[in-house]
């Protein structure tokens, strides 16, 4: 029975997890699965050489600074897709982008097997960058104009990122634990994985292509909304620093840390991280944003002090409980800060709030792995760690304190 304040007002019960939503009318029942599935697949292809770093190190005579350079071309290339061609989609549709995004994530992996010398680690790396920042926007804007609930298609979007993340990582790790060929066989599987993607362009087209030319993403900040997109901006650095670590550096951790040379091990790190995120970010929506930035700003250092008490104590196990802990508190921290800055902007300004918080995820998933593979090269794995997490602490506090601020002045006003 409704309550009487539905009754009244007409207002629908929230949708549940498990309730179907109905059908767009003219759209397929297939379409939402298969475009879910095609940004599954490239989000994939970014940690899949992730357990592949140790051999490339090896073969190649790399030091973990290049290693950490190698992983940030990824990241490079998810930027300047991002910033050059994220209104690309809505000039030239949605499956002419996406179709192509993943020719370059099958191109990528091409390189990686043709080419297994430094400068193609670098190329094939740029290039899933390129193919996952084309694929992110325009994946998640197909899925709103395909799903009737825009929310859920939001957080579809938004947990098969960090799904398809943790599944590379896992996948490529078994592979080249037990199979043969291992610098090989994984980018020869997810080229399979690809294929199957291609079926997007028997989909409908939901947006009106406009043309023109395309133009560098504009960012900026608003003076009325700098607080908490400051908020935003720190616990979002702090948390893909996190997954940025343990996806580029799992490797030199586990080897100097816990003696453990194990490929699988590596791929069961990067995937602890990344499926605790996207699992976190399903309990986050239930929290308003302050509150579930806060409480992702907590766990964050509480999963780095046990990581650092993983490696003290040579114990894989709580090596991983603190990945676990740390990806959780990095998703619930991605899903409500997003929440909050697109919350806090005007209509006409979102797009460059959003890409401004887009930039400070990125460039936390580079530059503080950079500093931590230049510690590793010149001084001792407990110290570039001990850093890392004091850094990252003082990150989580500074936004933390931020938020609180913003919560007391809306209470006091």
């Amino acid at each position: 029975m409704r309550s009487y304040t539905q009754r009244r007002t007409g207002a629908r019960r929230p949708e549940t997890a498990g309730a179907p939503a109905p059908a767009v009318p003219g759209i397929p029942r297939a379409a939402v699965p298969a475009v879910t599935y095609a940004l599954f697949a490239v989000m994939t292809g970014g940690t899949v050489p992730t357990p592949v770093y140790a051999l490339y190190a090896q073969r190649l005579h790399l030091s973990p600074p290049v290693v950490a350079l190698v992983f940030a071309a990824y990241a490079v290339g998810i930027l300047a897709a991002l910033l050059l061609f994220g209104g690309l989609s809505d000039k030239i549709g949605r499956r002419a982008t996406l179709v192509p995004a993943l020719a370059v994530a099958a191109v990528s992996s091409v390189v990686f097997i043709a080419f297994p010398s430094l400068p193609g680690l670098f190329a094939g790396r740029l290039l899933s960058g390129i193919s996952v920042g084309l694929t992110t926007g325009a994946a998640t804007a197909y899925l709103r104009e395909l799903h009737p609930s825009p929310p859920r298609a939001a957080l579809i979007a938004s947990v098969t990122n960090m799904a398809g993340l943790g599944s590379g990582a896992l996948l490529s790790g078994v592979l080249v634990e037990y199979a043969p060929a291992p610098a090989v066989l994984p980018y020869t599987v997810l080229i399979v994985l690809l294929l199957p993607g291609l079926a997007l362009w028997t989909l409908p087209e939901r947006a009106v292509a406009r043309g023109g030319g395309i133009r560098p993403q504009r960012i900026s900040v608003p003076p009325a909304v700098r607080r908490p997109f400051a908020a935003a901006a720190a616990a979002v650095f702090a948390s893909f620093s996190l997954l940025g670590l343990l996806a580029a550096l799992a490797g030199n951790f586990l080897v100097q840390g816990l003696h453990n040379h194990s490929h699988l091990a590596v791929g069961l790190v990067a995937f602890s991280a990344f499926g605790s995120a996207g699992a976190a970010q399903l309990l986050a929506v239930r929290l308003a944003p302050r509150t579930g930035l806060t409480v992702g700003m907590t766990a964050v250092p509480l999963g780095l002090a046990l990581i650092l008490t993983g490696l003290s104590t040579a114990s894989l196990p709580v090596f991983l409980c603190g990945s676990l802990l740390g990806g959780a508190g990095a998703g619930t921290s991605f899903k409500s800060g997003l929440a909050l800055v697109t919350a806090q902007a005007s209509p006409d300004r979102v797009s460059e709030l959003v890409s401004g918080f887009f930039v400070a995820a990125y460039l936390g998933l580079t530059v503080p792995v950079v500093g931590v593979a230049v510690l590793l090269a010149n001084g001792t794995l407990m110290t570039a760690a001990g850093v890392f997490a004091a850094v990252i602490t003082v990150l989580c506090l500074g936004s933390i304190g931020v938020t609180t601020a913003l919560g007391n002045r809306t209470t006091n006003g």
